[in-house]
């Protein structure tokens, strides 16, 4: 069943949700834009005419017409207001006339991040790609700040955008006055000793909840957290050459023996790293894991680790040891005590003054090395509906993400599908995948023998 979504669009809605400001404050330290790539095919309509309906349409989008405005002093958290029409919004790159050379400009742009305070977005169009997967294309990324998004909602903003259904009128968000604003401050500056005794007694709910928790835990009502798992040569900074690559296939091709997709990757994954790795340490992987919307935050997920049994030498049962482990992942994450949890934890932040919270995210050393991880590597699955999505007059082929890479990974799967396709995005570094062609063929090969193995 769909998780509810907060509702962005609705008037005075424009303080950050705690969630959203340190997704923001850390993008400075760990670069976070998503990237969501579009195949169509080529259309008969202009191009031009296409992209001004873009233009037109990305203006009655609420996650698109928003940039981020910093309060005086950190004495409150920042706002979303109007950013307005940017005609240098979208990017036509016109010389771009291969797939690698798609592929090799997509993962050239992950070092230039939007900056949020001016524009939250950027549209990437390569309208000559010859020999995209499927045959002469048209490809657009759309590069989008997770602090505006998470994948869910990133995946409905791209729905609005390249979609063909009617849009609501864009509303007016007129940024405040000088002299509201400078009162807004102050009655911000005024609260902070409230919002301290607001946080103190939410800390001993929270501690109360987690006290809870871990009861639960201990006599078998809920599965145990995952535990860490040792660095691997995957698990080091990303400081050579980013690349990335794509695997597109049918729906069908990964649903062998009622396995769900996610788990069918995930077993591919542990097989593919087995091969590139050789035997060592069992591994894992973060799975990222959809959470209920909270009001007003535009970020509701969480990562846990899922083992990958790379010890179990036998696919079927180590497809059936990953399924397992990924449905106690989400029953621990959905148990209403880890809500309560949850919900405790979020209370308390709600009322952690901004400095506060700033000042905690800039305390964050990305240089610092982990004595363990959650996981060796990211597995993200996002599912972004029916191919009715058009460019021009041509219709999606399919489409793609790429996670970010972290001070402590160089690996990256996105799992994402449209219609009867999904597509496999791989992001690498150079500085634990040297091959990123090599990893490519071994994760295309493994994907054929989970298939093979689950028939």
């Amino acid at each position: 069943m769909p998780r509810a979504r907060a509702d962005h669009s609705r008037p005075g809605s424009t303080r950050l949700h705690p969630a959203d400001a340190r997704a923001y404050w850390m993008a400075s330290k760990i670069p976070s834009d998503q990237f969501l790539l579009y195949c169509f095919d080529s259309g008969s309509e202009g191009f031009d005419s296409e992209v001004a309906r873009l233009h037109e349409r990305s203006g009655r989008i609420e996650v698109l017409r928003g940039r981020i405005t910093d309060v005086a002093f950190g004495l409150d958290y920042p706002l979303w207001t109007e950013a307005g029409p940017r005609s240098d919004a979208i990017s036509v790159h016109r010389t771009t006339s291969t797939w690698p050379e798609c592929l090799d400009a997509i993962a050239a742009s992950f070092t230039r991040q939007v900056d949020p305070r001016v524009s939250v977005w950027h549209l990437h169009l390569y309208p000559n790609v010859t020999d995209a997967p499927g045959g002469a294309a048209v490809v657009a990324v759309l590069q989008l700040s997770h602090a505006a998004a998470d994948g869910t909602l990133a995946a409905r903003t791209a729905r609005d955008l390249f979609g063909t259904h009617p849009l609501p009128p864009a509303s007016v968000r007129t940024e405040p006055p000088a002299l509201f604003a400078h009162a807004s401050t102050i009655v911000a500056a005024a609260t902070v000793p409230l919002r301290l005794a607001r946080m103190v007694r939410g800390g001993v709910r929270a501690r109360r909840d987690a006290l809870s928790l871990g009861r639960g835990t201990d006599e078998g009502a809920i599965p145990p957290p995952a535990h860490s798992r040792a660095r691997t040569a995957l698990d080091v900074p990303p400081t050579g050459r980013t690349s990335v690559r794509t695997i597109v296939l049918p729906k069908s091709d990964l649903q062998s023996a009622g396995t769900t997709i996610t788990t069918f990757v995930l077993t591919a994954v542990s097989v593919a790293l087995q091969r590139l790795l050789g035997d060592g340490p069992d591994l894992a992987a973060e799975v990222t894991l959809a959470r209920d919307a909270r009001a007003d935050a535009r970020n509701n997920f969480g990562n846990v680790g899922v083992g990958l049994f790379t010890d179990e030498p036998d696919i079927r049962t180590r497809s059936r040891l990953v399924s397992a482990d990924l449905a106690a992942r989400r029953t621990r994450a959905n148990h209403p005590l880890s809500e309560a949890a949850r919900a405790s934890q979020d209370a308390v932040e709600a009322h952690v003054p901004a400095f506060l919270a700033e000042w905690g995210v800039a305390q964050f050393d990305p240089t610092a090395v982990p004595p363990s991880v959650t996981g060796n590597t990211v597995v993200s699955s996002v599912s972004r509906g029916a191919a009715d999505l058009t460019f021009g007059g041509g219709s999606v082929r399919f489409t793609a993400g790429f996670p970010a890479l972290s001070p402590a990974m160089s690996l990256t799967h996105g799992v994402h599908g449209i219609g009867d396709t999904v597509t496999v995005g791989i992001t690498s570094n150079s500085a634990a995948v040297p091959s990123p062609d090599l990893y490519e063929a071994l994760l295309r090969d493994a994907l054929d023998d989970v298939r093979k193995a689950l028939a």
